[in-house]
C-alpha cells in the first residue's frame, strides 16, 4: 500500500487554542489510489491538553465522512487518516453521498449514470438520481420495519474537497419528481450550493440570495432539458429555514403587491399574508410553513404566483377554492 502524500497550509482565521477554526488545512494526494477527487481543504484541529495523558500533551484531529479521528501527532493522524480513506474507496472512487438512519450511516457511490448503495442484509439499490434513490430505499426500510416513516432516512453530501458531511439546506420540488436536496458546502473561497443532477453535480457560488436564485434557474433548465418541466417557474423551494430566508430577503426588493388568504385553524378564521419580492428578473412569494420553515414560489408576474399558490393551498385543504388567494396592496 502506497503512503498518502499530504501538504499542509496555515488557516489565516486560526486565532490560537480558543479558536473554533482549524489550525491547518490538508491537501491529500492518494497516489496509486487516485479517485479523481481533489482533496484540498481537509480541516486539521489542534488543542493543547489541560491534563496530559502520560507523555501526551497535545492532540491533532479531523473528521472524515463524519468519523472523528485524533492522534497526538500529525504523523500519527496521517496514518489513521490513510487507513480510513482507503477503506472508503470502492469502484476506484469515493462515496459521493451518505445515507443515515438514526446514528448509523452507509456510503452511496456514483457509477456511470446511476447512484448505488446497499443496506446490510438487503439487495443493492440503484437509481438515476439521489432523490429517487432516497425514495426507494426509504420505502424498503419502512416495509422492513426499520423505520416508521420515510422522513427518518436522511442523505448527506460528502464533499470531495474537505471530506466533510453536509445536510440539505433546503429542497427543490417539481411536479412528478422526488424532492431534490440542496447542500451548502464551505470552501476556502466561500460558500457553495450544490445539488445532484442525474449524472453530475450542479453547483453555484455567491452571496445572499444570489446563489439560491442562480441554482434554482440552473436546475430548472436541467429539468426542462430532461422533459420534467415545461417552464422554469413550476419548481418551488421547500423547507428553507426561516432564519436563512430572513438573510436572503434583505438582499431582495419588496414588491408593491402581496398575496393574501383566509384559513380555518382550530375553529378560527385566520388572515394570512404572503409577501412578494423581486430580484429584478422574477417575483418570489414567501409563505411561512410549519417548524420555522419557508416555502418560496417563483413567477414572472403576480397573477402567476396567485394561481400557483391558490391551487396548492386548495389541494392541501387549506382553502375551499383556488380563487381564495387574492392580490392585495403590500403592507408597509
Amino acid at each position: 500500500m502506497s503512503a498518502l502524500s499530504i501538504e499542509y497550509r496555515k488557516n489565516n482565521l486560526y486565532a490560537g487554542e480558543l479558536s473554533t477554526e482549524p489550525q491547518l488545512f490538508a491537501a491529500i494526494d492518494l497516489g496509486d489510489y487516485s479517485t479523481g477527487a481533489e482533496i484540498t481543504d481537509v480541516p486539521i484541529y489542534y488543542r493543547s491538553l489541560k491534563k496530559p495523558i502520560g507523555a501526551i500533551t497535545e492532540a491533532y484531529s479531523t473528521y472524515v465522512a463524519g468519523l472523528p479521528l485524533e492522534r497526538s501527532t500529525l504523523k500519527g493522524l496521517e496514518l489513521v487518516l490513510a487507513k480510513y480513506l482507503l477503506a472508503l474507496i470502492r469502484f476506484e472512487r469515493f462515496p459521493e453521498y451518505v445515507f443515515h438512519v438514526a446514528g448509523r450511516a452507509w456510503p452511496i457511490y456514483h457509477l456511470s449514470d446511476q447512484v448505488v448503495t446497499r443496506y446490510p442484509g438487503s439487495p443493492i439499490f440503484s437509481a438515476p438520481s439521489v432523490a429517487e434513490l432516497q425514495v426507494s430505499l426509504a420505502n424498503h426500510l419502512v416495509n422492513l420495519g426499520y423505520i416508521k416513516k420515510p422522513s427518518e432516512l436522511g442523505i448527506l453530501y460528502l464533499s470531495p474537497s474537505d471530506l466533510q458531511l453536509y445536510a440539505p439546506e433546503y429542497m427543490l420540488r417539481a411536479p412528478k419528481t422526488a424532492d431534490i436536496p440542496v447542500y451548502p458546502t464551505e470552501k476556502c473561497n466561500g460558500k457553495q450550493l450544490l445539488t445532484p443532477g442525474d449524472s453530475h453535480t450542479i453547483a453555484v457560488s455567491g452571496k445572499g440570495s444570489s446563489e439560491l436564485f442562480a441554482l434554482y434557474h440552473k436546475v430548472s433548465k436541467h429539468l426542462i432539458k430532461r422533459g420534467r418541466l415545461t417552464n422554469r417557474y413550476e419548481m418551488t423551494v421547500r423547507r428553507l429555514a426561516a432564519s436563512t430566508w430572513t438573510q436572503m430577503r434583505d438582499t431582495l426588493d419588496p414588491f408593491d403587491l402581496e398575496l393574501a388568504y383566509d384559513a380555518e385553524f382550530e375553529g378560527e378564521t385566520i388572515h394570512r399574508q404572503v409577501p412578494v419580492f423581486t430580484d429584478g428578473d422574477s417575483l418570489v412569494a414567501a409563505r411561512p410553513t410549519r417548524r420555522m420553515r419557508t416555502a418560496l414560489y417563483f413567477g414572472p408576474d403576480i397573477e402567476s404566483l396567485q394561481s400557483r399558490l391558490g391551487k396548492e393551498l386548495y389541494y392541501r385543504g387549506i382553502t375551499d377554492h383556488p380563487e381564495d388567494v387574492y392580490i392585495a396592496q403590500a403592507q408597509c
